[in-house]
């Protein structure tokens, strides 16, 4: 009889802590605000947004905004965080602003203001949520765009059927990161984050205005791919729900499988086609996902990167190349000489006037973001190589390690060390030393592995 006393008195103390723990551990909150983009004078194949997400768990709130264009640099996102953390009162160090990388946009002079209100829409709709995450796959919608060549060279995008293609220069990253967000009851989808490396250049036909113009459509604006997962997840869960995502590391990666026939590309066609494969590997794994217990945490570093270097020789050149007409295309031989020599020329102007002004390096972001044990969010500058990815996700503390790239800073392409040999188009509009992207990697895994030691 005593022993059975001693033995409820245990338990009872055992669920007091238990119980007491639970109350004294803060709910997670989730918001999303949503800015719409597109642009009066567009052909709006489907609308461009500016997506924002808030998380609060007790005193710590973070921000992840995820903008419907090509790309951010400092310039937008500098004042746009800062107006943003005024205005919400969130750390500035606190706040992403990335880009999806869709290459049907118009340029828009509102994004600063636009962030800035997707941010505090964002925290006004704050509601307790519970959270699933996992890991889904797609193998067949994504290749990697930098191809050995039988005259030993390497060459990105060597067009459809192309007999002197030996192989593909590197690999692809087939994970399907995915957050699932419930109400307070765990009975309703609210939202989720999904992640993938592929570059957002679907839509478009192969050579078409884009090319001509330069950044951007000069007509139409659509999404892309993500909008078909967001429609089929709305299909399923309401038109209330929210579809957040981030773009993985895809900067030699893209949807051209060239053996086969081009063009391989199109609005409600190819871009649907990769939507909805995408939305398939996230409804595979969603009934595989298990609620986690969240904790909040951020950590942030700014790294100082060397930029490349350049001889006189190389500037002479850029000078003189720059006086000639040059294609900005790159389907034929002589194009492609062309236009590699046109952004090899931009590249080695543009260091020259940083080192004019004493400017021989940039400051980058490196920030990870902490949901639970198991998931973490990474943010990285530029368009990084796959590579890069697979290598945080493979060092990675937490099991589900979402990597989003094009945050905070433009810097153009950031290959890894073993393609700046090889050259090629990637390479070519680079502007951070060889290696420097590997200082970011290293960066971001010890980052991670500081918030996955701190976790209660």
């Amino acid at each position: 009889m005593k022993s059975s006393v001693i033995q409820f008195v245990i338990v009872l103390y055992c669920s007091l802590l238990s119980v007491l723990g639970m109350a004294q551990t803060p709910p997670l909150e989730m918001g999303v605000g949503y800015v719409d983009i597109s642009g009066d004078s567009a052909v709006i194949l489907d609308t461009l947004h500016v997506k924002a997400v808030v998380f609060r768990q007790g005193a710590i709130e973070f921000a992840l905004v995820e903008c419907d264009i090509a790309k951010v640099g400092s310039d937008i996102t500098v004042p746009a965080r800062e107006k943003a953390s005024l205005s919400t009162g969130i750390p500035y160090s606190n706040i992403c602003v990335a880009a999806t990388h869709t290459h049907m946009y118009l340029p828009h002079k509102d994004i600063v203001i636009a962030v800035e209100q997707a941010v505090v829409k964002a925290k006004r709709a704050l509601k307790p949520v519970t959270i699933k995450s996992g890991i889904g796959q797609e193998f067949n919608v994504a290749f990697n765009r930098r191809y050995f060549m039988k005259d030993g060279s390497v060459v990105f995008n060597p067009m459809f059927l192309n007999p002197e293609i030996v192989r593909p220069a590197g690999t692809i990253d087939a994970e399907v990161g995915v957050v699932m967000f419930y109400n307070a009851n765990q009975q309703k989808p609210v939202a989720s984050i999904s992640n993938y490396a592929l570059h957002l250049d679907i839509v478009k036909e192969y050579g078409a205005v884009y090319q001509k113009g330069g950044d951007g459509s000069r007509n139409s604006v659509s999404a892309d791919y993500p909008y078909w997962i967001e429609t089929a997840l709305r299909k399923d869960f309401g038109n209330e729900f929210n579809s957040i995502f981030l773009t993985g590391c895809c900067g030699n990666i893209n949807h051209w499988d060239f053996s086969k026939p081009g063009p391989q590309s199109g609005h409600k066609t190819k871009s649907k086609q990769v939507g909805d494969s995408l939305y398939c590997a996230i409804k595979r794994i969603i009934p595989k996902l298990k609620f986690e217990t969240p904790s909040l945490a951020t950590r942030s570093r700014v790294l100082s990167i060397p930029l490349q270097s350049f001889t006189e020789a190389d500037l002479t050149w850029a000078k003189q190349i720059q006086k000639a007409s040059l294609s900005s295309r790159s389907e034929e031989p002589k194009e492609r000489q062309q236009f590699l020599d046109n952004v090899k020329t931009r590249r080695i102007l543009w260091l020259n006037e940083k080192k004019l002004n004493g400017i021989t390096s940039i400051p980058i972001d490196v920030q990870v973001f902490r949901l639970s044990s198991n998931t973490a969010i990474v943010t990285l500058p530029g368009e990084m190589f796959v590579e890069h990815g697979l290598t945080i996700k493979n060092n990675s503390p937490f099991e589900n390690t979402i990597i989003v790239e094009l945050a905070n800073n433009d810097i153009n392409y950031v290959p890894n060390k073993k393609a700046f040999p090889q050259g090629g188009y990637e390479v070519e509009n680079s502007r951070i030393i060889p290696g420097g992207g590997e200082m970011l990697v290293d960066a971001a895994i010890q980052l991670l592995k500081e918030l996955k030691n701190d976790v209660k």
